[in-house]
């Protein structure tokens, strides 16, 4: 198995194992919100470089990776701070 196999079977695993910690329930909700984030009919009315998305879903998908980080303090903590510098 050459290390491009490996790295798929890898991802293969960790996907496994993400599906199986957040259960049925879990999975139906991030698909849900994956079909909410981009909107068709938005995109014909964006400015050149622009992506659509609807920030209620975005910031709903944000809050469950939030809760099921290992360390969500840390890095709401870190992003705060990434916004911040980026901002001014």
């Amino acid at each position: 198995m050459n290390s491009k196999q490996k790295a798929i079977e890898n991802l293969k695993k960790q996907i496994r194992l993400e599906r199986e910690r957040l259960g049925p329930d879990g999975i139906k909700e991030l698909e849900k919100l994956a079909k909410n984030i981009i909107k068709p009919e938005r995109v014909d009315t964006l400015p050149a470089g622009m992506v659509p998305y609807d920030k209620k879903a975005a910031i709903k998908a944000f809050e469950i990776f939030l809760k099921n980080h290992g360390d969500p303090e840390e890095f709401e903590r870190r992003l705060r701070e990434m916004i911040r510098k980026s901002s001014h």
